[in-house]
């Protein structure tokens, strides 16, 4: 592992000794990985006090989000991560069963929820929640879909139950009745625009999965670079195109429904979803000048900034606790005299005072810390 010790002029590669150098009083920066971190700032920090986060509560992760960059090239599964009381309940249920927490079957390993945040890179589009019924009579009306028809005239249920509990035939003809309406549309407006758009782009990766059924219903959410939405727990989702910046809570629940050739408990699903969804909402982004903004995240001890590095040196204040993300190009961290190189979707951690860095670009850069 990279270290860079602010106590240095220059970067360099420490292997790794017995007695390690004392901690500087101004911090250390060091290749982010979340599941050796404590570690390595145990090997390098000697008997130096470690400024790392409280165990949060409901995690107990001394860092309770992570970072990374998302592609939807091929889009992800279609899924939903439990809220808090449903992770609780499933995790005690799983495992008063014996079931082994890296077994296939297994859905709760952990007794935590996770919220979702998403920054668009690049223009991006988010399939997440239900839509209105408003927007389903258009769509339905502007395609012509006799399977969404007859769910709306005899609505008990919502659309996104109505096609979990498809059978396998029913399935198979609501499909072909779809593929039939997309090729014969020459024209749509609205939510049937946003529909065929939707119907064309999975048709091309899953051609007979249930999923292009499900993101007919679901809300689309189209978002320019910068801005951002967030997605609850509880909530279907999944990222049809673009690129974007997730940063989500530490929980490894995730219950497949469609787009995907894992396991799908249909069952689970539909208990977990019984009482509806929480819908995704976009997020308000405070522009804080320069090229700099901060979007709000789900815990006022948490905080993250998107900061656009032009050609000129840019200041940002880090610490005492921060995880750099480099997004889509290379970019550059220097504190002090040290200065740390960051590939594409590379994360260097800041541990100490709060100080101010330079950033070099061109670049998107992104600060997560936990305050």
């Amino acid at each position: 592992m990279t270290v860079v010790r602010t106590d240095s002029a220059v970067s360099r590669s420490l292997t790794p000794v017995h007695r390690p150098p004392p901690l500087p009083s101004r911090g250390l920066l060091i290749e982010w990985d979340p599941a050796t971190f404590r570690q390595t700032l145990e090997q390098f920090a000697g008997d130096r006090s470690l400024p790392v986060p409280h165990a949060e509560v409901k995690t107990g992760s001394p860092f309770p989000f992570s970072l990374r960059v998302l592609d939807a090239d091929v889009p992800p599964p279609i899924m939903l991560h439990p809220h808090w009381e449903q992770a609780l309940t499933g995790f005690i249920r799983e495992q008063a069963r014996g079931v082994p927490l890296n077994a296939g079957n297994r859905h709760y390993k952990d007794r935590n929820p996770k919220c979702e945040v998403a920054v668009a890179l690049t223009p991006l589009r988010v399939l997440a929640g239900e839509r209105s019924i408003e927007e389903l009579e258009a769509i339905a009306s502007g395609l012509e879909l006799p399977w969404l028809r007859s769910y709306l005239r005899f609505r008990h249920e919502t659309a996104i139950h109505s096609v979990l509990r498809m059978s396998p035939d029913e399935t198979k003809s609501a499909l072909r009745e779809t593929a039939e309406a997309v090729e014969r549309c020459r024209s749509a407006n609205g939510p049937a625009a946003e529909a065929v758009a939707t119907v064309r782009r999975l048709q091309q990766l899953f051609p007979h999965d249930r999923g292009i059924l499900l993101a007919i219903c679901m809300k689309l959410i189209q978002l320019n670079p910068g801005e951002a939405t967030v997605i609850p727990p509880g909530c279907l989702h999944t990222y049809l195109s673009g690129q974007a910046v997730v940063v989500m809570g530490i929980s490894d629940n995730a219950l497949h429904a469609a787009l995907t050739t894992e396991q799908v408990d249909l069952t689970e699903l539909l208990q977990l979803i019984s009482t509806g969804q929480p819908q995704p909402s976009a997020l308000p982004v405070l522009e804080l000048g320069d090229g700099e903004q901060r979007i709000p995240l789900w815990s006022d001890d948490l905080d993250l900034r998107r900061v656009v590095v032009g050609k000129d040196p840019k200041p940002v204040v880090v610490g005492p606790f921060s995880v750099v993300l480099a997004a889509m190009d290379p970019a550059s961290i220097t504190v002090e005299e040290v200065t740390a190189e960051m590939l594409p979707e590379t994360k260097i951690l800041y541990a100490g005072a709060p100080v101010t860095a330079t950033f070099t670009g061109p670049s998107q850069v992104f600060v997560a810390s936990a305050l």
